[in-house]
């Protein structure tokens, strides 16, 4: 069982999965990618840090 912690983690990760194949794609900007990244982290209240 997911504790709340790992759960916001989780949902963090799969944000930036999507983000990344985003910018891969080229239909987001390197500054779109790093901004929504960083907002997404705030909102889901994961605290992993990931390097790109």
């Amino acid at each position: 069982m997911l504790s709340e912690h790992q759960n916001k983690n989780a949902n963090y990760l799969r944000i930036l999965m999507t983000l990344r194949a985003l910018l891969q794609r080229g239909d987001i900007t390197e500054k779109e990618y790093r901004k929504a990244k960083k907002y997404y982290q705030n909102l889901t209240g994961a605290d992993i840090v990931l390097t790109d």
